[in-house]
């Protein structure tokens, strides 16, 4: 049982059942809600996961909540500071010896926690990092939240700071985790839990059609980002395999849906790739297939983040000239609104799977 993957009917009816049923008894249970409460509230308020350190329980229910309830899934292996901007690396141990990474990202005003949703990935796209090593499993909703519980924390002692925003954009693909996704949307957006605005949680996917109505079905009002990275089905499908199973039409048509269900701006996120997507010739078919939906987007154009020599069709994968993502930029920018996404941790493995990938490899 792992404090963080409960949410408070969950965590309310465990300690009903059984730690506190003789209090229950004596209150009518009034004082279950109460005593929930309190353990959250060291947890998502306070950053304080040692139930030893619940000074208003007593030490009795402490005892008990310690040996019934874990509180810790992960492990902090190793984090770097970059030198260049406001940003840390984190690589984090499971209990079963896996490991994920999450970054945190400052800027002013807010601070974002970058999550991970498994171990490894299977879509397959061929500029990242996280699938070298293909996928492990997923990740329970526990050790989601416990990545940004532990960044939290990491801030909050440091320098008193709260977590503002949170993107699922590290590694994996979060909607083939679907449930422990969204149990985690719940913990990091409840005003019991993280109490973070959905407003400022973004998720995103490189197209699962089924799983982005869900998402829609299922009121999940978050931000949606769709990975993107090229405007042609067939280079697409080679440059994302998943793309084989889901045509670009379908896609976002989809997205349009659910921008109309939640009036959320989405996403589009695209990878510039030097000699491969980053043409006019792509830019303007990028411009020509968006035009076609009803929904507001921001496209985000990410210069490639180097993670070896990895080539496609003989070319290898490299960050395009300055000029030619200015012209790219320029392009789009007459119809949507656009920003350029320049890697905030190059000098700390920061594209996702990297420093994993360094990790496993040495």
């Amino acid at each position: 049982m792992f404090l963080k993957g409960l949410n408070i009917s969950e965590l309310d009816r465990f300690l009903t059942q059984d730690i506190l049923r003789q209090e229950s008894s004596k209150s009518n249970g009034k004082k279950i809600s109460y005593r929930t409460k309190q353990i959250l509230k060291w947890v998502y308020s306070k950053f304080q996961d040692d139930p030893n350190l619940f000074s208003d329980i007593s030490k009795e229910i402490r005892k008990q909540i310690a040996q019934k309830i874990n509180f810790r899934s992960l492990e902090l292996l190793e984090y770097k500071i970059s030198q260049v901007s406001d940003s840390i690396k984190f690589a984090f141990r499971t209990m079963d010896k896996e490991i994920v990474e999450s970054v945190l990202m400052k800027h002013p005003g807010r601070y974002t926690v970058c999550v991970s949703t498994q171990v490894g990935c299977n879509v397959g796209c061929i500029f990242c990092a996280s699938g070298m090593f293909g996928l492990k499993r997923n990740l329970g909703s526990h050790e989601i939240v416990e990545q940004l519980f532990l960044i939290q924390k990491f801030v909050f002692e440091r320098e008193n700071k709260r977590i503002s925003n949170v993107v699922f954009m590290g590694m994996g693909e979060p909607l083939v985790n679907y449930n422990n996704v969204l149990k985690a949307i719940e913990i990091f957006t409840s005003d019991w839990g993280f109490n973070i605005s959905k407003r400022n949680v973004t998720l995103s996917t490189s197209g699962i059609l089924p799983r982005m109505y869900d998402l829609i079905k299922d009121n999940v009002r978050v931000k949606l980002a769709l990975s993107l990275h090229s405007p042609f089905q067939k280079e697409r499908e080679k440059l994302i395999p998943i793309a084989k199973r889901y045509h670009i039409d379908e896609v976002l048509k989809a997205l349009e849906n659910y921008y109309l269900n939640t009036k959320r701006r989405v996403t589009i996120e695209y990878i510039l790739l030097r000699k491969i997507n980053d043409s006019v010739s792509h830019a303007k078919e990028l411009v020509r297939i968006l035009k076609r939906y009803n929904m507001r987007v921001l496209i985000n154009l990410i210069p490639y983040n180097n993670i070896g020599n990895v080539y496609f069709e003989g070319i290898l994968l490299e960050e395009p000239e300055i000029s030619r993502i200015r012209e790219f930029y320029s392009i789009l920018k007459e119809h949507f609104e656009v920003s350029i996404r320049w890697s905030l941790g190059r000098d700390i493995d920061g594209a996702c799977g990297q420093l994993r990938r360094k990790i496993i490899s040495n």
